[in-house]
């Protein structure tokens, strides 16, 4: 090999540093322990007084299940019942993991595509010299600041929405939780109302037999007895399929679903809250205006990136 050719190959080398070390210090992102949770779970638990909990493992699902079997020991209160649809709901463990998934294309947007090394050789004469390329992007290393900003903005989004399936599903359960034990007191009273007219209606017949009641008074406490047993039976599919919908909010089957409802809704507290600003608090608060911003605003990086490179070609470094 001649003095030429290892000139050229040592100059090489030593343009090859400068791109290997600048990818070397883009490959800045790195996944996270919990996913991208931990804002999740401090966003819930600022709201709910609890936190919730992301399953993936045997051992996550094993303290998942004890917490379960503990709530279902008892008879259900409203905020059990929300503590328990976080805990076992199988869509918002989905939602999750896709969390999981919006990180894992930020920490890829934010770091260089690897570089393609090539090995070739080239027949001068009669020696035999082999070259060696390493080839990157030019492009990809001047966008790599707003493409990363554009994804965690993405990803910051993707936790939002997580928060807010969250919050969905509280609500809706503890929607669903009254709802349940409403029809099943609606229930308990059409059970009073019916026997009590058959009491009256069994009453009202001896009285026509005594001549101190018409015949139209007996077809009336008939009626009324029919009336309240169709009521009754309409109540009662009502309250069968108010609690399958907790039950499917929950995330039970088998012997779970068998778990306690109490009798009655809670009282109505004397006072309720007053604030001047509830409003703006509200809207303040409203996740999917959070979630827009974002959005629009990861959406805004994504054009600008878009109309500065439209007209640039692939730029490639060798060394």
């Amino acid at each position: 090999m001649n003095s030429l050719t290892q000139k050229t190959q040592r100059l090489a080398a030593r343009s090859a540093f400068p791109f290997v070390a600048l990818l070397l210090a883009g490959c800045s992102a790195a996944l996270s322990p919990d996913s991208g949770m931990g804002r999740v779970s401090s966003e819930v638990t600022s709201e709910l007084t609890f936190a919730s909990t992301k399953v993936v493992s045997e051992a996550d699902e094993t303290t998942a299940r004890h917490q379960v079997d503990a709530l279902l020991t008892g008879t259900l209160s409203a905020e059990q019942a929300v503590r328990l649809a976080l805990l076992n709901n199988r869509g918002l463990q989905a939602e999750y993991n896709q969390l999981g998934i919006s990180e894992a294309d930020y920490v890829e947007a934010s770091s260089l595509p690897n570089p393609v090394v090539s090995i070739g050789k080239i027949l001068a004469g009669d020696e035999l010299e082999i070259e060696t390329r390493l080839v990157g992007s030019l492009l990809s290393v001047f966008t790599l600041g707003s493409r990363t900003a554009a994804a965690k903005l993405d990803f910051e989004a993707a936790q939002l929405r997580a928060v807010q399936a969250t919050f969905n599903l509280a609500a809706n359960t503890r929607r669903a939780y009254y709802t349940a034990v409403a029809s099943r007191q609606a229930e308990a009273f059409l059970e009073q109302a019916r026997e009590s007219a058959r009491l009256t209606s069994e009453f009202t017949v001896k009285l026509g037999e005594t001549g101190a009641a018409t015949k139209i008074d007996q077809a009336r406490a008939s009626a009324v007895y029919l009336e309240t047993s169709n009521r009754l039976a309409e109540a009662r599919l009502k309250s069968e399929l108010d609690r399958e919908a907790l039950v499917r909010l929950l995330g039970l089957w088998g012997r779970d679903i068998n778990f306690k409802l109490p009798s009655a809704l809670p009282q109505i507290p004397d006072k309720l809250p007053k604030s001047a600003d509830t409003e703006a608090l509200a809207i303040g608060k409203r996740v999917d205006l959070r979630i827009a911003k974002l959005e629009l605003d990861a959406l805004a990086k994504k054009l600008r990136l878009t109309k500065a490179t439209r007209f640039v070609p692939m730029l490639d470094l060798a060394g």
